[in-house]
């Protein structure tokens, strides 16, 4: 099993490293359509409840030759909040969450990354939420970068996980029953931007 994933990782590193070769665009944007901004609560010690944001838009620059000037630009529209349980849904859209009225968006905007290898990086950058801005850090990895088999054109999958401590922002509602520190983890996939 070990050996197996050590492969896997180096054929994962070599692609990378060809496509860094290739005449690759660096200006690049979500693809919606296969981007996720997931998040789980502990509820209480009885359950995890997990929900995502469907309504994310984000723009990237990124280089393959300069990994490290890489740019990272994302706006989370707070309404779009879907926990599969539309009364919650409804409960997290108020002042004692997200207030979405006065707070519509959330926004996450890089000031540092550092790639320990080819295919992983420490992300650190300005996330804003409630008004509040903070610094938050994000632990990135690029799973594949290649042409798309449908539209032929370069797409770069990636993920990032991190912990935002919601009572910092001053969202401490039922914060003796429900997680404050709360995983995240965004599912994406980036392709070239489009000139408007």
């Amino acid at each position: 099993m070990i050996n197996t994933t050590k492969a896997l990782l180096i054929s994962s590193i070599l692609s990378i490293t060809t496509m860094a070769s290739a005449a690759l665009p660096t200006q690049w944007q979500l693809d919606n359509s296969h981007t996720r901004v997931g998040f789980s609560v502990d509820h209480m010690g009885f359950s995890t409840v997990m929900g995502h944001f469907s309504d994310v838009d984000g723009t990237v620059k990124f280089d393959l030759k300069n990994p490290n000037q890489t740019q990272l630009n994302f706006v989370i529209d707070t309404d779009s909040i879907d926990t599969a349980w539309a009364a919650r849904d409804k409960h997290l859209k108020t002042e004692e969450f997200f207030n979405v009225k006065k707070h519509p968006t959330m926004s996450f905007k890089s000031t540092q990354v550092n790639f320990v290898n080819p295919q992983q990086a420490k992300v650190t950058g300005d996330f804003t939420l409630l008004g509040q801005t903070k610094p938050l850090t994000l632990n990135l990895t690029l799973n594949k970068i290649d042409n798309s088999p449908l539209t032929k054109e370069p797409v770069v999958g990636f993920r990032a996980t991190g912990t935002i401590d919601r009572a910092a922002y001053g969202m401490t509602a039922y914060s003796a029953g429900i997680t404050t520190n709360v995983p995240i983890q965004i599912d994406g996939e980036l392709v070239e931007k489009k000139s408007k």
